[in-house]
Order: structure tokens, then C-alpha cells, then sequence
């Protein structure tokens, strides 16, 4: 089917807030399916019909409305979908959305039988359609060079190796973008003055901190952030912790970040003890997500955390049925901010970038920093795309080597990036900055920590040890410092010394040895270094 030339324009003009385009969208969309609702009322006030075929008939008008106009498809992780090309975006078979535009397109109630007879065979005929891809912001194509953008409307912008940025439909060339339902689109301004992306970083208040500087800290959020636009570099992901106490603009960084990647609706998030299943809906379906002010003890939080950063599908029972598993695929990019965190597991820790946020010494009210970056988001896109368009173009001139930061894919990201300008030396050097401050992080309180620190200042060395003579050993001197967290038994004390070496040789300046012997002792040696 054509696309309606006027249609279009008036779907692009939106973007700029028009209220003559708004209104041309409405009468387009009207137009378009006014013969629908007619159809329908004609047919369910059929004294002649049948239950069973007037249902069937409502059916089959709706499905030849909807097929005119769009198509259904599902992903791999089987969530079913309607793309519209009237105003060419996905809707979720079971959201709300699409309930809404099933109920105005076709004049019928939520509630009446007809509708729910139709939402429910639409909702099987999707389960059956197309398996496709659908990308989040961006998606990159390493073998073409292809590197598309989703301007969280109804365009895409492209650019192949070594070309121009134009802007084409979602849905053309066979590339499918979610958006957020409240997302502004952006236009990029390639007419302003350059420097628009770093006036964006120093509107974050990073602090110089341990073993970061502040300018350390925006260079590892621009990899975290530019990361988001070649997926198939980052199959798993790192997630911004902002650490800081209360007034020192962590909540306002975040909101920053999601208002230039969403738009100005976007907002923070609360998490809750008993909500888990809140969490993963959020971060199944949103692009950005900002968890505000985690300071409480979570249960699920660490487990959850650590599956996001791994990419893992979320397995749940469906809601009102006994033994049906439904799995759910992370989408968000997922921030967090705290002043008193616990989550300080330290598998955890090591898919964290820690961020430091000291208390702010001057403050300025957030509608007026909102007016700024929503003035200066055109030219802030604009320079990210020019930027996105030379990583494009060198991502596969080199290859990185192995190295020793836990999150490989982030690792060798940022090293391509780093090595196009020659600075790969540098990169190596903040990465070895990023691993002392999650040690320090997961260390932060920890009674083994403190424990260990106390025994080696006052003997020199620790071991040769087995595990639990060790814990014998350092339990009376967890009892001394009134450590509550400590381990209460020899072999969680165990458990949590493999899982800690690498942040006890950080935080301790030691040299960490395990040695399995006979039947499974294990014995633990802990030297400084030098």
C-alpha cells in the first residue's frame, strides 16, 4: 500500500509541535478508518445474524481494516505487535495501546463481547505471524556499515560507511524501532556550533572523587551512552550508578540523560520491596529508565541488576494462570542513584560505573536547566550523530586485545574508540581507574573487608590458611568491631572470599592465593605486595 504524501508531512511536522499538523493527523486518521465503525454497527445490529457469525464478521471487517493499513509480527521472546504504517509505530498486542486504537477505530466498548472476541483472535493471529527484529535506539549493521537511529517518532535517520545522514520512515528497509509512548522527537540541528555534546556532559555534576577525576567520569559515560547505538557491540551492559548525597544532582543527571535520549515527559522512577514484577515491566518496555533514590535493602534488586547487565530474559508466571512461563527481554537502558546503596554484591559492583556526586554548593531550579537542554537538544543530536558517524566508520579498523575488566563488551567498545585517535594507552589506563573505584564501592563497609584489613596490618601476611581456621581466626575480631554483616558461617566465609579476591587485592595492596587440597580444603594466602 502507498503511504498518503500529506500524511506523512503532517507526521513529521508533529515533531515540531505544530498544531495544524496535529490537527491534519487527526482528520488523516479519521478518514481513513471512518467507514470501519459503520461497517461494524451495521453488522452487529443484524437481527438475521447470529452470535457466533456476527462476532466473526466484526472480526474479519477489523482485520481487513488493519491488514490495509499495517501488518502483525512478533519477536523471538514472543510478544506479539501491530505496526501501523498511518503513523508507523508497534503496538503491543496486549498493552492498552492497542486496545485504544482497536476501540477507536472500530466504535466498539472494552467491554462488549464483540471486542473482546476480536482482541483475543487478533492476539492468536499475531502469536502465529513473522518472527522480527525490533531494535531499540539504534541498530547497527557491521558487515553494510548500516548504522540506524530512531528519532523516537515515526523517522529513522541512516547513514551508510562514509555517507550523509537523511532520514527515512520506521518500517522502510525492513527496519522496526520501538519508541516510548510519551518520546519527542528530535531534529538535529547540523548548522549549530559545534561543541553542544560537551556543554551536555558538563551539565552533569561529577565529582572528583578516589581514584576518578570528574573528567574521567563523563569520558566513561559517553562510551556507556554511545554503546547504546551499535547493540551488536554490547550484548551485555554496563549500568550508571550515581552515588552522592542527598542535593548533589544525581536525580537531575538522570532525568538529563533520558530527557535528551526520550524526550522532556520523561521522569524518574521509585523502586519498591514488593514489586519486582513493576521493574521488569518498566525495563522490558521502556528505553530509559532512571531508578531514583535506592537506598532501602531490595531483596531481588542485586539478582536483578546483575540479569540486566547480562542481557538475560526475565522468566515469570503469567499473570492468572497456574504453570505458564512467559519470558521478557531487557530493553532499557537502566540508570540508578543512590546516597546509601546495598547493592554492593560484588559481581554486582563490577557491571556498575560508579559516578560520584558531591553536595552542590549553588542550586538552580530544574525547569530552567530543562529549557536549556531542550534549546540546545537539536545541536546536541546533531553532534552525536557526527560522532556516532566516525565511530561508525572505524569501529572495525582495529581489533582490541584481551584485557581485565570484567565487562568485556564495554572493555573492547571503548577501546576502539580510544585507539581510532590513538589514545587506546589511555583507555587502558581509565579502565584500571574504573576497576579501583568498583572495588572500593564493593568494599565500602564490608566486615570481611575490614576484618582482613585489621589481621594483615597486625601479622604482615595472612596465611597460608585453610578457609575455616581462617574464619575462626577472624570471627572474634568481627565480634570486636561489631561487624553485622559478617559471614556466619566457615563456608560462606569461604563462598565470599573467591568471590571478593579480586577487590581484596584492589582495596588491601595484596596479593591474593586459593589452593584446593585433599578432600576440598581449600587454604587462602594473602600478601602484600612489595
Amino acid at each position: 500500500m502507498t503511504i498518503d504524501p500529506a500524511f506523512v508531512e503532517a507526521e513529521f511536522a508533529r515533531q515540531n509541535n505544530e498544531p495544524s499538523a496535529r490537527e491534519h493527523l487527526r482528520e488523516a486518521r479519521a478518514a481513513r478508518f471512518a467507514d470501519v465503525a459503520a461497517a461494524i454497527r451495521e453488522t452487529v445490529l443484524d437481527g438475521e445474524l447470529s452470535a457466533f457469525d456476527r462476532r466473526r464478521r466484526v472480526l474479519e471487517i477489523v482485520r481487513k481494516a488493519l491488514t490495509a493499513h499495517g501488518h502483525f509480527c512478533r519477536t523471538a521472546d514472543n510478544r506479539s505487535f501491530y505496526f501501523a504504517r498511518f503513523d508507523r509505530q508497534l503496538y503491543d498486542i496486549e498493552q492498552q495501546a492497542f486496545a485504544h486504537l482497536l476501540a477507536w477505530m472500530s466504535g466498539l466498548s472494552p467491554t462488549e463481547n464483540e471486542f473482546r472476541f476480536v482482541h483475543a483472535m487478533l492476539a492468536a493471529e499475531a502469536a502465529r505471524g513473522d518472527v522480527v527484529e525490533v531494535h531499540n535506539l539504534a541498530f547497527f549493521d557491521p558487515a553494510s556499515g548500516l548504522l540506524a537511529i530512531s528519532d523516537g517518532g515515526p523517522g529513522v535517520w541512516v547513514r551508510e560507511r562514509g555517507g550523509d545522514w537523511r532520514r527515512q520512515l520506521n518500517g522502510e528497509r525492513g527496519l522496526l524501532f520501538f519508541a516510548e509512548p510519551d518520546a519527542a522527537p528530535w531534529e538535529p540541528d547540523f548548522d549549530a556550533a559545534p561543541g553542544a555534546l560537551d556543554w551536555f556532559l558538563q551539565q552533569i555534576p561529577f565529582a572528583d572523587d578516589g581514584a576518578l577525576s570528574a573528567e574521567d567520569q563523563r569520558a566513561a559515560f559517553l562510551i556507556c551512552v554511545l554503546g547504546l547505538f551499535f547493540p551488536c557491540f554490547s550484548r551485555t551492559v554496563m549500568i550508571p550508578a550515581f552515588v552522592g548525597p542527598q542535593g548533589s544532582g544525581k536525580t537531575t543527571a538522570m532525568r538529563l540523560t533520558g530527557r535528551l535520549l526520550v524526550g522532556p515527559q520523561f521522569d524518574v522512577m521509585q523502586l519498591r520491596r514488593d514489586k519486582e514484577d513493576a521493574f521488569v515491566a518498566a525495563v522490558t518496555n521502556r528505553l530509559v529508565c532512571g531508578l531514583d533514590n535506592v537506598d532501602a535493602r531490595i531483596a531481588w534488586l542485586e539478582d536483578s541488576l546483575a540479569t540486566l547487565a547480562t542481557r538475560q530474559r526475565y522468566q515469570l508466571r503469567r499473570l492468572y494462570s497456574t504453570n505458564d512461563l512467559v519470558s521478557y527481554a531487557p530493553r532499557a537502558f537502566v540508570m540508578v542513584s543512590s546516597r546509601d546503596p546495598r547493592f554492593r554484591r560484588p559481581d554486582v559492583a563490577q557491571r556498575l560505573l560508579i559516578f560520584r556526586f558531591r553536595m552542590l554548593n549553588t542550586f538552580r531550579d530544574e525547569p530552567a536547566i530543562f529549557a536549556d537542554l531542550e534549546k540546545h537538544r537539536p545541536a546536541i543530536w546533531a553532534a552525536m550523530l557526527a560522532m556516532l558517524a566516525m565511530t561508525a566508520d572505524k569501529i572495525l579498523d582495529f581489533e582490541p586485545p584481551p584485557m581485565k575488566f570484567r565487562m568485556a563488551d564495554f572493555t573492547a567498545f571503548g577501546w576502539r574508540i580510544f585507539r581510532a585517535s590513538g589514545n587506546q594507552d589511555a583507555w587502558t589506563a581509565l579502565l584500571a581507574r574504573l576497576e579501583s573505584a568498583q572495588n572500593e564501592f564493593a568494599a565500602e563497609g564490608d566486615a570481611v573487608i575490614d576484618v582482613l584489613r585489621t589481621l594483615l596490618e597486625r601479622d604482615g601476611q595472612i596465611g597460608p590458611i585453610e578457609t575455616g581456621e581462617l574464619f575462626r581466626l577472624c570471627r572474634p575480631l568481627a565480634e570486636d568491631i561489631g561487624a553485622l554483616t559478617f559471614p556466619r558461617t566457615a563456608t560462606g566465609f569461604g563462598r565470599k572470599l573467591t568471590g571478593m579476591a579480586r577487590i581484596i587485592e584492589g582495596e588491601l595492596g595484596a596479593k591474593f592465593t586459593e589452593q584446593r587440597g585433599h578432600q576440598g580444603r581449600r587454604t587462602i594466602g594473602i600478601t602484600r605486595r612489595g
